[in-house]
């Protein structure tokens, strides 16, 4: 069964992306994928804002042989061509404020202090997401090598006030550098030196 793009039959799916239900007579996204518990193929739904964000790669063939014109179809084929290029991209969940002093951020390895805005990630893999940490919208460049995401924290979090938004455009302009790697992990494994045969 192909991915597809059509409106929701019922209002018993729950996004796979957000967790959020599905309104009956919504579109969504449905994303075939191999039945893990038996043959075939299982069919896993998400709003289109999610599917934008956090399955690119698989929405925008959708969205390309979709038969009819979709709101917002500009900014999905943007949002699709942007997560695409920059790989860590779709891991954007949402933006939240941190609940208390003592997550460290992923990028930067500093903590998040309570009360400040941060992105919340999660990684895709055998059919579903998990949360992988967090890391300061400050360092949204050093992490996802771009800072143009206001779109989709505002997509991804559609809770965010106007004044939520200028204050996290503020953020995206300062720049934190990621953490320096580590001396070890930058050697090459045991045996191996990097200069070839």
């Amino acid at each position: 069964m192909p991915d597809v793009i059509e409106p929701a039959l019922s209002a018993r799916a729950k996004c796979r992306g957000c967790g959020g239900s599905i309104a009956k007579g919504e579109l969504r996204f449905g994303e075939a994928l191999p039945n893990p518990f038996g043959e075939g193929d299982a069919t896993y739904w998400f709003h289109l804002a999610c599917a934008v964000c956090m399955r690119p790669e698989k929405f925008g063939p959708a969205l390309e042989a979709h038969a009819f014109p979709l709101p917002d179809a500009d900014w999905m084929k943007r949002a699709v061509e942007v997560g695409v290029a920059h790989r860590r991209l779709p891991r954007l969940t949402r933006v939240e404020r941190a609940p208390s002093g003592r997550a460290t951020c992923r990028s930067c390895r500093e903590v998040i202090e309570k009360g400040a805005f941060r992105i919340a990630l999660q990684m895709f893999e055998d059919g579903r997401f998990t949360p992988i940490g967090t890391i300061h919208v400050e360092c949204s460049q050093a992490y996802f090598g771009t800072k143009d995401i206001l779109d989709r924290m505002q997509k991804l979090t559609p809770s965010l006030t106007d004044a939520d938004a200028t204050e996290l455009v503020r953020l995206l302009d300062v720049e934190k550098p990621a953490a320096p790697k580590d001396e070890e992990s930058e050697k090459p494994p045991e045996g191996q030196d990097g200069a070839g045969p």
